[in-house]
């Protein structure tokens, strides 16, 4: 897969509190804790070659720990799709999830987790306008991180089995740093569907708190391999933690 030595270094100079999830594409090991909401609401997309544009509208993100170790998940987006001047709309995929950690930093030096998500388009309409897919899909990611002196790093590897399509891989890698207040990030993140080529984009991004659980976040990035690559690929959205 390209992108294979970036990936590998970026793991190699990967801080210990800091992690991935949003703004980043890459996930991490991380739970909310104990009874605590984690609610990321967005706006991210995509600007195509030839001036279209894919963009999700509000996308909402939302998540609950039960104990130490597990997430409970769904997230779900408006979407919007612009091409040959017209714009189209409706609601995308749905998303849910269970994460659950079975190694912890704290105690084992690195932290494991695996999140299975089932992924389906509800709406006939915004599948018949290209909006949502039109076969369910399971993934079953495999998410680790630990720290590395100063920075935190990690990776990210799923399988997405999709009926009556070609499955697909997916690579993540991202490494993080406390900086002004906050977080900053950065990620390579490529995705190969079985015979065909791989899509990477490289990503940076920050998360700065505007008050006790709330973040503001945002992240930009472009696709550098793949068919018809996107230009910019962008997030900017708020956390909120209770």
């Amino acid at each position: 897969m390209r992108g294979g030595v970036a990936l590998a270094f970026l793991l190699m100079c990967a801080r210990a509190h800091a992690q991935a999830g949003p703004p980043m594409i890459t996930n991490d090991p991380d739970t909310p804790g104990p009874g605590v909401w984690e609610i990321n609401v967005a706006a991210t997309g995509d600007r195509l070659r030839g001036g279209g544009w894919d963009l999700d509208a509000p996308d909402l993100d939302i998540n609950r720990g039960v104990g130490e170790r597990i997430q409970l998940s769904v997230h779900a987006a408006w979407a919007h799709a612009r091409d040959d001047g017209a714009w189209r709309s409706g609601l995308g995929d749905v998303e849910f999830g269970m994460r659950y950690r079975f190694l912890d930093a704290e105690s084992d030096r690195v932290s494991l987790a695996v999140q299975p998500l089932y992924v389906r388009g509800w709406s006939a309409a915004a599948r018949r306008r290209g909006l949502a897919s039109e076969h369910p899909e399971w993934v079953l990611p495999l998410q680790l991180a630990r720290p590395f002196g100063s920075f935190s790093g990690g990776l990210e590897v799923a399988r997405h089995f999709i009926s009556k399509e070609a499955d697909a891989w997916q690579l993540g890698t991202f490494v993080a740093h406390d900086c002004a207040g906050g977080d900053c990030l950065a990620e390579i993140n490529a995705t190969r569907v079985d015979g065909q080529s791989t899509r990477t984009i490289a990503n940076v991004g920050a998360r700065h708190p505007l008050r006790e659980g709330l973040l503001l976040m945002g992240s930009l990035g472009t696709e550098v391999s793949g068919p018809d690559r996107a230009p910019l690929v962008f997030y900017v959205g708020l956390q909120y933690v209770r």
